[in-house]
């Protein structure tokens, strides 16, 4: 498990830098993907629920809910917080067909990305579609 070394520049931040920091060396892997469903023009939902229960899995739903949130730029904290989001975000577009990601793939953020797909896929109903 790879640690990054934390200072108690703010007071009280000491934790949050080292829950936000460890990444497990399974979490760094670039063949992994969160699950098996990738991300196509019609199965949002599906597609959806499975990375909610991959990212609960692995302590990151926080990113989707905004309970992880970033920190001032240049403060401890927020490379640790970088560090995972840019994780979540490699994880996400790898779980994209890829002509998806290729849309995506300049997102700032997690939450601005999960955002921006939820937009345009979200509101899919999960009806049978009729050809």
């Amino acid at each position: 498990m790879a640690n990054f070394e934390s200072h108690d520049a703010v007071g009280g931040t000491k934790e949050m830098v080292a829950s936000l920091s460890n990444v497990a060396d399974s979490d760094i892997n670039t063949a992994h993907k969160l699950s098996s469903v990738l991300l196509n023009e019609f199965n949002y939902l599906h597609w959806s629920r499975a990375i909610i229960i991959a990212l609960g899995g692995r302590s990151k739903l926080g990113f989707i809910n905004g309970t992880i949130k970033s920190s001032e730029v240049g403060l401890l904290e927020y490379e640790a917080w970088l560090s995972k989001d840019q994780l979540v975000i490699f994880w996400i577009l790898n779980s994209m067909e890829c002509n998806l990601a290729e849309i995506f793939s300049y997102s700032e953020s997690f939450l601005d990305l999960w955002n921006a797909i939820r937009d345009m896929y979200g509101n899919q109903n999960n009806s049978t579609r009729i050809f």
